[in-house]
């Protein structure tokens, strides 16, 4: 006797499930991007997803669950076009150009501000939620640098020494003062990021190109 296939109305439920699931964690990101964490109620994002309190419980345990999924799913949304780049057949300079302006871009974008001021305002009452964004985050952005950097020394375009240690500090060069001054509401314009970019390319190759003989 063969099994019989699972009824249309199972996976339809299904469907309809993950549908409502992911419908609130967009509204949970909505809301608690413009309103912070605290202003933010369970209440309210039901008013504004219809249905039951029940149903988040059920899929997050809580506003503090359902905070986490909003956390990482940011993180993921943040990166992607990082994550899809193919830059190994290009010089480092070049690379490292596209990866910084890739990397700036996204984090220039209003919608990354307001999720990097939320983590801030959160940060000393949600320590372990911290690390998940650190390691969804930045983490993952330094390891796109790092995989670069290490495709270029193993061609010898670029001198050995620990890719992951000059992935932070390439990083952290192009990063730094253009999110400092994003938080202040004071977003350095498109050009001055690429010039910033530029130098910082120019001074960290000084010390990673291969000396000529």
């Amino acid at each position: 006797m063969t099994r019989d296939a699972a009824p249309d109305h199972v996976e339809r439920t299904t469907s309809r499930g993950l549908a409502r699931r992911n419908l609130i964690v967009t509204t949970a990101t909505d809301l608690f991007l413009e309103q912070g964490y605290d202003a933010v109620t369970v209440d309210e994002i039901i008013r504004v997803v219809g249905g039951s309190k029940t149903n988040l419980y059920k899929h997050f345990g809580g506003k503090e669950g359902l905070f986490s999924e909003v956390v990482e799913q940011l993180c993921h949304d943040f990166l992607q076009p990082l994550s899809v780049l193919e830059v190994s057949s290009l010089r480092p300079a070049d690379g490292l150009r596209v990866l910084g302006s890739t990397l700036l871009k996204m984090l220039m974008a209003d919608r990354h501000v307001a999720f990097q001021r939320l983590m801030l305002a959160v940060s000393g009452r949600f320590p372990d939620l911290t690390g998940v964004w650190f390691e969804s985050g930045p983490v993952q952005s330094r390891k796109a640098l790092a995989n670069f950097i290490a495709s270029k020394q193993s061609t010898g375009e670029m001198r050995e020494a620990d890719p992951h240690m000059l992935a932070i500090q390439y990083h952290d060069m192009i990063v730094t003062n253009p999110l400092y001054l994003a938080l202040m509401g004071k977003k350095p314009s498109p050009a001055e990021i690429e010039r910033s970019i530029d130098n910082a390319i120019a001074t960290f190759l000084l010390g990673q190109l291969p000396r000529a003989n």
